[in-house]
């Protein structure tokens, strides 16, 4: 059961990983389109940072098929 509630927690996240860029870009002032090395926050996080969380929650948090106590 624990790779069960594992795998539920990581597409959660990654759900909500999902629901930052329209929310990012929902807030009142154009906050998103502040720019930070000549690029808007909202691209920072839509072409870096949400991508790689992204990866590092599926590779390291979302437990393979094959892995777990026991299988080799």
């Amino acid at each position: 059961m624990q790779m069960v509630t594992n795998r539920s927690k990581g597409v959660l996240v990654l759900l909500l990983l999902l629901a930052g860029f329209p929310l990012l870009s929902a807030l009142p002032n154009q906050l998103a389109a502040v720019r930070v090395a000549g690029l808007s926050l909202l691209w920072w996080y839509g072409g870096v940072a949400a991508p790689v969380a992204a990866w590092l929650t599926a590779v390291i948090w979302v437990p393979g098929p094959g892995s777990g106590p026991g299988r080799q």
